[in-house]
């Protein structure tokens, strides 16, 4: 099962010039990608990603329940 790992970070504002800590979490290479300053500031948090099928949201009743029988 693929793995999502991602990173608290905080960051330093273009406008202000502070050290902002960042409201999300994101994987290393996006950091690096997104800002110029910035720094890790905890533990990494690891998601396990289920196939897209699986997780996809869909308004509609299934044929079969939690149990495996027909609706």
């Amino acid at each position: 099962m693929p793995r999502l790992v991602l990173y608290p970070f905080k960051f330093r504002d273009r406008i202000t010039g502070r050290w902002v800590r960042a409201r999300l979490e994101l994987q290393y290479p996006e950091l690096q990608r997104r800002y110029a300053e910035w720094e890790i500031t905890g533990a990494p948090v690891i998601r396990h990603v289920a196939p897209i099928m699986e997780r996809s949201f869909t308004p509609f009743r299934s044929e079969t329940d939690k149990f495996g029988r027909t609706a």
